[in-house]
C-alpha cells in the first residue's frame, strides 16, 4: 500500500467510492489472479484523487491464465458487473475508471476522481 500526496478528508461519497474500488480490485485479484502480489496506490493531488490497484498474473502476451482458472462461458475477462458498477460510481463524480490486463502480466484497475467538482 502506497499513499502519495498530502492525505486529507474526502467527501463521504468519494471516500466510499475509493474504498469500493480497492475492495473490488483486491477481490478480483484473489478470485482471478495467481494471488502472488497486489499493490494499492492512493494519490492525493490538488484537484483529484487517483486510486490504482495492480496485481500479478500471467502475461497477456503469452495468453496464459492462472492454473485451474477457466473463463466463464459467455463473459469476457474484465466485464463483470462489479467493474461496471464501479465505473458508474466514479462517473457520478465526473471521474473515469480503467480496468484491463497488463501486458507484462496481471491486471490493473485505475480510477481518477475529481475533488473540486461542485
Amino acid at each position: 500500500m502506497r499513499i502519495s500526496g498530502e492525505p486529507r478528508p474526502l467527501p463521504t461519497g468519494i471516500d466510499v467510492t475509493a474504498y469500493r474500488i480497492i475492495q473490488e480490485a483486491l477481490t478480483n485479484a484473489l478470485k482471478h489472479g495467481d494471488g502472488a502480489k497486489a499493490e494499492v496506490t492512493v494519490r492525493y493531488a490538488d484537484h483529484y484523487l487517483r486510486v490504482e490497484v495492480l496485481n500479478s498474473g500471467p502475461s497477456v502476451l503469452s495468453g496464459g491464465r492462472p492454473a485451474g482458472r477457466e473463463p466463464v462461458p459467455g463473459r469476457a475477462d474484465g466485464t463483470g458487473r462489479g467493474l461496471l458498477g464501479l465505473r458508474e460510481r466514479v462517473a457520478v463524480y465526473g471521474g473515469d475508471l480503467d480496468a484491463r490486463r497488463r501486458l507484462g502480466g496481471g491486471y490493473r484497475v485505475r480510477a481518477r476522481i475529481p475533488l473540486d467538482r461542485p
